[in-house]
């Protein structure tokens, strides 16, 4: 994939924490639609719930496909892209499977040529999306869930 000749954009996964998670207030707005689909939303995404509180203490479903999706359908949802090459540690035990972005541009000093080769002989970078308009993001999430909720009452 990312030795691709098409363009390839990455969606990091932090962009679905902070404050692009689903907080208390939101998921109650959610479920303020007060209908199957609303109560399915929240209901299937319940161990993500867990998940996130037993890792960080806070209750939200952090959401990072639909933040992918949302950023795939509407690129202004990403507020902070750069270029950089990138690629996956399929070597190192330690960080086998990692995504490795070279964000402080160094592939091409010669000392890490080596390191790099492979990936610049195909020369292409990667656009990296490392922020969201969170606001933004909701917003898009709500609007969506609004008419999906709508659709299946008018059909």
């Amino acid at each position: 994939m990312l030795g691709s000749v098409l363009p390839v954009e990455l969606i990091g996964w932090q962009t679905s924490r902070d404050e692009a998670v689903l907080s208390e207030a939101d998921i109650q707005f959610i479920q303020g639609f007060n209908n199957p689909i609303a109560r399915f939303a929240i209901e299937c995404n319940s161990r993500a719930r867990e998940a996130y509180l037993e890792q960080t203490g806070e209750d939200g479903i952090s959401l990072p496909d639909p933040v992918a999706m949302s950023i795939a359908l509407d690129p202004k949802v990403g507020s902070d892209w750069s270029e950089h090459y990138v690629d996956v540690e399929t070597h190192s035990e330690l960080t086998r499977g990692m995504t490795v972005v070279d964000r402080l541009n160094v592939a091409g000093d010669e000392r890490n040529q080596a390191v790099w080769a492979e990936t610049l002989r195909h020369g292409r970078k990667a656009h990296v999306c490392w922020t969201i308009d969170t606001k933004r993001w909701k917003e898009a999430l709500f609007l969506s869930s609004a008419r999906r909720i709508w659709l299946n009452f008018a059909t």
